[in-house]
């Protein structure tokens, strides 16, 4: 890996359309390979432990491949989870860290959110007896207030998320496919790589998400519909089709999942691939190895 970039500023601005075609390109290309492997991901989910770090490690390696694939030097599986397989551990454990900041995430926005409740509804109740005459109007305002200082926190939130998602979208990219790097140098190094590229790379996962909505849209009437067809089957007994719609609902995660995140993951392949090329050259540094 180039240690020094060729440029503290990026190149020229991402292209989203180029991004989710050469995505779309490589999912299609490598269906058949790329869904087995998410499958396999998906079975190796429901063993504890051992079973959620292969499902880490399984996903890492279809963005290896995908990225293998953008860069023109392909890797065969077994090439690929050679280098995997040794690094399957720093993956989880990066994916655990990943979900620590995420849920400190969390806990911080409710604490300020709790804070500033508390505070304003101590400003309105105030303001409210200062009114004197009417409760009910300090009640109006009260709702109104309150209302909008929700809708705000929410905004807020959410573009916090998106921000916070996007520096840490591509973590595992940089353990299987670089050296030296592990569970906490790679959530860095992708927070470098994606700094001064947050805008573009939210839309860029807007319209992939808006890709892969239909697929959402259908798992959601598939389900709906069992549950209807279930419950009228076992309407003597309601409580009786609760084990059958859960595995169906089960049955359903998995094969859509086992669609979705390979499309996710070259997604992010590609992702990393422009953004090391635009910031370190890494096509010339290819180019000149061949």
């Amino acid at each position: 890996m180039s240690k020094q970039p060729l440029s503290n500023e990026p190149v020229y601005p991402l292209s989203i359309g180029n991004i989710i075609s050469a995505s779309l390109r490589i999912y299609r290309d490598h269906f058949k390979l790329y869904f087995s492997l998410a499958f396999k991901a998906y079975l190796w989910i429901f063993v504890p432990v051992y079973g959620w770090a292969k499902w880490s490690a399984l996903n890492a390696l279809i963005a290896r491949l995908a990225f293998g694939e953008v860069r023109e030097q392909p890797e065969t599986v077994s090439e690929a989870q050679n280098s995997v397989d040794p690094k399957m551990w720093n993956i989880f454990l990066a994916g655990i860290l990943v979900n620590l900041i995420f849920g400190g995430f969390f806990i911080l926005g409710i604490i300020i959110f709790a804070i500033f409740f508390a505070v304003l509804a101590g400003i309105i109740a105030g303001f409210g007896t200062a009114l004197g005459s009417a409760s009910s109007q300090g009640g109006i305002i009260a709702i109104v207030a309150l209302s909008l200082f929700g809708i705000l926190v929410f905004i807020g939130f959410m573009f916090g998320y998106l921000w916070l998602y996007t520096h840490l979208s591509i973590f595992e990219l940089p353990i299987v496919i670089e050296e030296n790097v592990d569970s906490t140098s790679s959530i860095s190094r992708s927070w470098k790589l994606t700094e001064g590229f947050v805008t573009r790379l939210q839309l860029l996962f807007f319209v992939a998400f808006l890709v892969t909505l239909p697929i959402s849209i259908f798992v959601q009437v598939i389900s709906s519909a069992s549950q209807a067809i279930l419950m009228a089957i076992f309407q003597d007994s309601p409580t009786a089709f609760l084990l059958p719609y859960y595995l169906v609902v089960i049955i359903i995660s998995v094969l859509s999942g086992s669609l979705v995140i390979p499309f996710w993951q070259s997604i992010k392949a590609v992702i990393y691939y422009d953004l090391r090329s635009r910031k370190e050259g890494l096509g010339l540094q290819i180019r000149d190895s061949l």
